[in-house]
């Protein structure tokens, strides 16, 4: 009953810490505020997640365990190989303007003094390693080459989240010329250049 009790209150701490990024932005984020909204002492966030870095490193991991998931499904119902790149980045897009509060956490300096733990590195790094995967089962042939899986994988990242930032800035400051993120045919054009096969 007690250890119910505890996994109850780190997932109220949780929760409460993502709708403060969600609504308030990453500066919103305090030991306090996620203590009042889970219902407990500031002694809670301390008990679970050992202090503030270690609540915003579940922040970070649940945002790459959601952004995963995303990413997986658009390339799965694509139906994988190029197809299945050209869905996940758009869904890249869309997942990230959808959450822009929580990218800026996972990708962005927007918290003064959080020094991501080793865990939590590690866990950045998986997600670019499953895209990776992806990735290569897409370029896959005779003359497979990993180490151009990897620079194939970085380069169609680098794209697509310099996309997102683009137009996160462009929303920023009220721009309303038409959006960057509908890119496309610059996805396309992106993931033919990887491999010529995946032009249409």
């Amino acid at each position: 009953m007690f250890e119910n009790e505890n996994s109850d209150l780190r997932g109220r701490l949780l929760e409460g810490a993502l709708r403060i990024v969600d609504t308030q932005g990453a500066a919103g984020l305090t030991v306090r505020a996620v203590a009042a909204a889970a219902g407990c002492s500031t002694m809670g966030v301390y008990t679970h997640f050992k202090g503030k870095s270690g609540l915003i490193d579940a922040v970070v991991e649940w945002g790459f365990g959601q952004l995963d998931a995303t990413l997986e499904e658009a390339h799965e119902a694509a139906g994988g190989g190029c197809h299945g790149l050209v869905a996940g980045a758009r869904a890249y897009c869309e997942w990230s303007l959808a959450h822009p509060t929580q990218f800026q956490v996972m990708f962005v300096a927007a918290i003064p003094g959080y020094d991501p733990s080793e865990t939590t590195r590690e866990r950045v790094w998986d997600s670019f390693y499953a895209h990776r995967a992806r990735v290569a089962s897409a370029l896959e042939g005779p003359d497979a080459d990993p180490a151009r899986w990897h620079d194939a994988a970085a380069s169609l990242w680098a794209n697509v989240h310099g996309h997102v930032m683009i137009e996160m800035l462009r929303r920023a400051y009220g721009d309303h010329r038409p959006e960057l993120c509908d890119i496309q045919e610059a996805i396309e054009a992106t993931v033919a250049g990887l491999d010529p096969s995946c032009a249409r």
